[in-house]
């Protein structure tokens, strides 16, 4: 009997310490990943928002474009540009406010930042998400599973369908000289979107505020979905469902 009492206890002591072991070897399994990618900027957006320099600085048909990723605004912030893997995108509005797409390579920025993305690291997530402040908090979030500091700066994709979304296209009439932080606001033309699929392209950075984001913000997004018919800088998003994020390796 005594040395039934032994043998089984000897059996708890293993499965304890074996449970223990593998908490531990999973906790471990979380490595540190280096972001290789290198972010490009060219100006700055508080330099455009203040109406500082609105001249060109950057003729996208003039640079390679393979595995090319970038957001910004169009020409003398007369709309969007958004490049996704080497493919062109321009979001201008005309006069009946209609959303024009185009894939014209001829185009010019007065401020930019952009990377070349050879691989992702890729994770699903089912986080709510109901502010462009949840957004950040999920990307940062991800990035810590994934074992990503977000001490450097980085790109992310995120794929799937959203309940809404509030994006705007700059659109400064060509004969407005002036610029300064009151007309930047009002040369946006806002648009809204219920139940669509689609992608957000951005950067994410601690480094590069009021260079290509806002002070207090550290991303910089921009929406298209899959119709390709909308497409410009994000406001706002709220989703519920299943998402893919991508940041670049």
């Amino acid at each position: 009997m005594k040395s039934k009492i032994i043998i089984l206890a000897a059996i708890f002591t293993c499965l304890y310490s074996c449970k223990k072991e593998g908490k531990i070897e999973e906790a471990e399994n979380v490595k540190t990943v280096e972001i290789e990618t290198e972010i490009k900027t060219v100006s700055a957006m508080k330099k455009v928002m203040m109406g500082e320099d609105l001249s060109a600085h950057i003729l996208w048909d003039t640079i390679p474009k393979e595995n090319l990723y970038a957001v910004c605004p169009l020409g003398r912030i007369q709309g969007e540009v958004t490049i996704i893997d080497g493919k062109m995108f321009t979001s201008t509005v005309d006069v009946n406010n209609m959303i024009i797409i185009e894939n014209n390579w001829n185009v010019l920025s007065p401020f930019a930042v952009f990377a070349y993305v050879n691989s992702w690291h890729e994770i699903e997530i089912n986080q709510p998400i109901s502010s462009e402040e949840d957004l950040q908090t999920v990307i940062e979030s991800a990035a810590e599973k994934m074992g990503i500091k977000t001490t450097k700066p980085f790109v992310f994709k995120i794929v799937g369908s959203f309940d809404k979304v509030d994006y705007h296209i700059i659109s400064k009439p060509l004969e407005e000289k002036e610029h300064n932080h009151d007309l930047h606001d009002k040369a946006k033309k806002h648009f809204h979107l219920n139940k669509v699929e689609g992608q957000l392209l951005g950067f994410y950075s601690k480094e590069h505020e009021g260079v290509f984001t806002h002070r207090g913000h550290y991303i910089h997004t921009h929406f298209i979905d899959n119709a390709e018919k909308n497409m410009g800088h994000l406001e706002n998003v709220v989703t519920s469902q299943k998402l893919k994020i991508y940041i670049s390796k």
